[in-house]
């Protein structure tokens, strides 16, 4: 009798601890689910042009949080500019298959933008904006090991012609979040890191572009360019956003393991009466 209730016992606490574990994750799986949906819901809506001009330095400059996650987050836009190959900066990351590559980053140059100048706003004096070939930070997307040497890109050239880039607007962190610093004197890169960029291209827009950086997404299902770099799939550029080791698939079958450990012990506990 004593050995049956020690079974019914132990059986009860492991039966308490799978259910629990179960519905973590079934709780995990709905909020991933829920925002997954809300983002791909956002990608759907009509590609708007928002190449910065004179008029939008004003709202990107310092945007607020909140602003940015109400009407840019996820939304897609399109950007068009010279692209600028001569400057290419080369970030190491790992693909959804874990292979080992570099992000390639560039700056596009808009065909209008500028400086702010907050003292001639304040004052009145001269012109709160100068027009300049205003740069935009921008990840154009991944590339394999092989690939980093830029004479394996043969088209990867500098035109004269303007580009259209397809993308989501996504926000900089600040540049004492990253765990490992940059080190542009030696030309090595860790992180996106825009304040860093900004200032080792004198990018002359360097105040305005530190925030707000551009990523090229395939939301087409194009594979990659003809230089090899492939742009970030919506999927992964959602759980990138949101910093997900596991998808709500994975959670899935945890759940669906788990629960189905629970009710085994649930049963075991039963007969043990």
């Amino acid at each position: 009798m004593a050995e049956r209730t020690r079974v019914r016992d132990g059986a009860g606490a492991l039966m308490m601890l799978t259910g629990g574990v179960a519905y973590w994750n079934y709780r995990e799986r709905i909020r991933k689910e829920f925002l997954r949906s809300e983002a791909h819901y956002r990608f759907s809506e009509v590609t708007a042009n928002i190449t910065p001009w004179k008029q939008l330095y004003f709202t990107w400059w310092r945007m607020p949080e909140q602003e940015y996650n109400v009407y840019h987050r996820f939304k897609p836009y399109y950007i068009i500019g010279q692209l600028d190959t001569t400057k290419e900066i080369l970030i190491p990351k790992k693909n959804d298959k874990g292979q080992e590559g570099y992000s390639v980053i560039n700056p596009l140059y808009c065909y209008e933008g500028g400086q702010t100048s907050m003292k001639a706003l304040v004052t009145g004096q001269g012109s709160s904006v100068n027009i300049e070939r205003a740069a935009i930070v921008v990840n154009r997307g991944w590339i394999p090991l092989h690939l980093k040497d830029k004479r394996m890109r043969p088209n990867d050239v500098n035109k004269r012609e303007l580009v259209k880039i397809r993308g989501v607007f996504r926000a900089g962190k600040d540049i004492h979040d990253y765990k490992v610093p940059n080190n542009p004197d030696n030309n090595e890169w860790h992180n996106l890191s825009l304040e860093d960029i900004g200032i080792f291209w004198e990018l002359p827009n360097f105040d305005e572009q530190k925030y707000y950086y551009f990523e090229q997404v395939d939301f087409q299902n194009l594979g990659s360019d003809s230089n090899g770099i492939k742009p970030t799939k919506p999927n992964s550029l959602i759980e990138d956003h949101y910093g997900w080791r596991w998808n709500e698939w994975t959670h899935n079958k945890f759940e669906k393991s788990f629960g189905a450990a629970a009710l085994g012990l649930g049963a075991l506990t039963y007969f043990a009466l």
